[in-house]
């Protein structure tokens, strides 16, 4: 069942809007895997990629990031503000 309600936004526009079972995000305290249910976080995100999984662990999609923030809040949504969808080198 994908019951995370998750949203990805860079300066581009909506990059992700939608349900998925898990979100796995890079955070710069270690990747953090963001399920229905998780405690409220503020997290910063380090470069490196999201990954979006369904309920049978499949990856839906990975998007590659330069930085930004993650937050979670009591209402089981969690928004993420990317600085790019394309991590530069």
């Amino acid at each position: 069942m994908s019951n995370l309600k998750l949203e990805i936004i860079s300066p581009e526009g909506v990059i992700f809007n939608g349900h998925c079972h898990m979100a796995v995000v890079p955070s710069v305290l270690g990747d953090i895997g963001f399920m229905e249910g998780h405690e409220a976080v503020v997290a910063l995100i380090r470069e490196g990629q999201i990954t979006i999984f369904d309920d049978k662990q499949n990856a839906l999609k990975q998007i590659p990031v330069a930085g930004g923030y993650a937050e979670i809040n009591e209402s089981g949504k969690l928004l993420v503000l990317i600085e790019s969808s394309s991590v530069q080198s």
